[in-house]
């Protein structure tokens, strides 16, 4: 494909230019000049913020406990030499991680428990790094275990348990609603929603991307109860982080505790992590749950290892069991995923060579396979392919969110898994 196709900036500076970490003098200049939209984009303060997020924003910790779970290590350097015919052109794996339109900054791929493939072109190998949009799995996965337990049901009404929000347009519309991404709501995360100051999405950003001590809104809390909805539930697929949000919100109010610790207690905590994670908050202290999370990526790929046969690997404890996978598999409305309207359906048919089912518990991508996709925005990647004991995780900070390069997990785990 043309050099053009996907232009970045002449001073934007290659992120194989920090792969050791930042300078002194970039790091005072980063933080002095730190801006949401730099953020949002992915410039050079951009990429100085996704891996230094507590310098930039408040944090609130996920902690680890006290045992670091062993990952081993079996490289398979032929990974790196599949051709892969995707958005840059027809690229080996190794060409894209040096591509400088890529701007990928590490990855890791896992068979077996074993990481089989690891390169950190442009960050330090113990740097966190944020998820963006790859953590609403997470958001997604407490709620199953929520359920399970008995303290809440995906049939029920929001405003049964955000009360606050009763006589407004959430009401009528189910938790399900809300954790499938078709609340109905006018929360997508379309560019002019984006554009457009006055719009709850705009505003939302701008409150959770704040420079730290800035209140521009009173809350997200506060700007979601103003959204209006614009379709009826459950008849498509509409991004938004905010629906995530609003997860949020619910499982604060049923556990009674920060959404942080419950993320520590019932998943960081039990898979012998490195370091503890950051998740980023608004200037009031509410979480953003929806994607501003940082942590090691040999941490994520010991989250993404949760979801696959080999979780024993990192967890003495059964994290992710069978009936979640049963609910992801049969929760997609496929019809909804794929309505022409749906900007989210249209791209996953575009990111792969094969199209998906369905999204359902905050995945992106619900594969006939039982494969899982989850990306987040300026590139993350978190891929699970369960019958194949395989998963993909990165990072990257492509610039203006794109391209986007989530056919390489897929290709990876065909050809490592199924010879193709």
């Amino acid at each position: 494909m043309a050099q053009d196709a996907y232009p970045i900036p002449d001073d934007l500076t290659p992120v194989s230019e920090w792969a050791d970490g930042f300078s002194a003098e970039d790091s005072r200049r980063f933080i002095e000049n730190y801006n949401a939209k730099s953020f949002v984009i992915g410039d050079d303060i951009g990429t100085y913020g996704f891996l230094n997020l507590s310098e930039v924003l408040p944090v609130s910790k996920v902690f680890r406990s006290d045992y670091v779970s062993t990952l081993e290590v079996d490289i398979d350097p032929s990974i790196g030499t599949f051709k892969v015919d995707g958005p840059l052109g027809n690229l080996t794996l190794e060409e894209v991680l040096a591509d400088e339109r890529s701007r990928m900054q590490g990855i890791i791929v896992l068979k077996q428990g074993k990481i089989v493939y690891e390169k950190y072109p442009g960050m330090p190998r113990n740097a966190n790094h944020v998820w963006m949009s790859s953590t609403k799995v997470v958001t997604g996965l407490i709620m199953h275990m929520l359920e399970q337990d008995g303290l809440l049901s995906l049939e029920d009404d929001v405003t049964d348990y955000i009360p606050d929000y009763k006589g407004t347009d959430w009401e009528g519309i189910t938790l399900a609603d809300i954790l499938h991404q078709q609340s109905g709501m006018d929360l997508v995360e379309n560019a002019a929603n984006i554009a457009n100051p006055e719009t709850p999405v705009a505003r939302a950003y701008a409150f959770a991307f704040s420079p730290k001590g800035a209140t521009p809104d009173p809350s997200i809390f506060a700007i979601m109860g103003d959204v209006k909805r614009y379709r009826e539930p459950g008849t498509q697929f509409d991004y938004s982080t905010f629906n995530t949000h609003i997860l949020g919100v619910v499982i604060e109010k049923v556990t009674g505790s920060k959404f942080t610790d419950v993320f520590s207690e019932r998943i960081w905590s039990m898979a012998g992590m490195e370091g503890d994670g950051e998740m980023a908050t608004t200037p009031i202290g509410e979480p953003l749950n929806g994607g501003v999370f940082a942590a090691r990526l040999r941490d994520k790929a010991r989250f993404a290892l949760l979801f696959t046969p080999s979780w024993s690997t990192v967890s003495e404890t059964r994290v992710v069991d069978d009936a979640y996978f049963e609910k992801v598999y049969s929760s997609g409305n496929s019809a909804a995923f794929f309505n022409p309207e749906s900007d989210m359906g249209s791209r996953m048919l575009r990111d792969f060579d094969d199209a998906p089912t369905h999204a359902s518990y905050q995945w992106d991508a619900v594969f006939e396979d039982g494969d899982l996709y989850k990306s987040g925005k300026n590139g993350q990647c978190i891929y699970i392919s369960p019958s194949n004991d395989m998963a993909v995780v990165w990072f990257s900070n492509t610039y203006d969110n794109s391209p986007w390069l989530p056919i390489y997990a897929r290709a990876i785990v065909k050809r490592v898994s199924r010879g193709q």
